[in-house]
């Protein structure tokens, strides 16, 4: 293979892990954020939803319907944000983008270094493009928030490999 373009490669493949790196961490960020939204929906929602029922049966009727217009109100919060869906399909990019990440490490590594056929090394790098193209394509935007704060830990040397 040409060695420039066999270095293009190689550079590039170290862009998309890099690329990946951050989405990966903007994502796990927001999945963290939105795992405990859902918690601080849901928990106080049961909570209330029970203590409405207690008091209905105890004949407190006005504590209780005053208490499951909260819960409605609530749920209709929950339904709208669903915090749970959120957080699960932030979580699944992010390991998704993981994914990417270590294609991209094991092409500039392993791949570039084998000995084997351009077409093959072409196909190679072509099925990793195209798989950052469809993430960045399908993924839920990342908050800016989480991305700074994933760019802050990966400056801080979170992302980075012990040896």
């Amino acid at each position: 293979m040409n060695e420039t373009l066999l270095a293009e490669y190689k550079e590039e493949a170290s862009r998309i892990s890099e690329d990946s790196v951050h989405s990966a961490k903007g994502h796990y960020n927001a999945a963290d954020r939105w795992r405990h939204t859902h918690l601080w929906i849901g928990i106080p929602n049961a909570l209330l939803a029970a203590i409405a029922g207690v008091s209905a049966f105890e004949g407190s009727e006005t504590l209780a319907g005053s208490i499951a217009v909260a819960v409605a109100a609530i749920t209709a919060v929950n339904t709208f944000l669903n915090p749970g869906d959120r957080a699960s399909t932030h979580k699944r990019c992010a390991g998704e983008y993981h994914s990417l990440r270590n294609r991209a490490r094991i092409f500039t590594n392993i791949v570039c270094s084998s000995s084997i056929s351009d077409e093959e090394l072409n196909a190679r790098f072509d099925e990793m493009v195209t798989k950052r193209d469809d993430l960045n394509a399908a993924s839920p935007q990342i908050p800016e928030w989480a991305f700074k704060k994933a760019k802050a830990g990966i400056d801080a040397g979170e992302a980075e490999y012990k040896k």
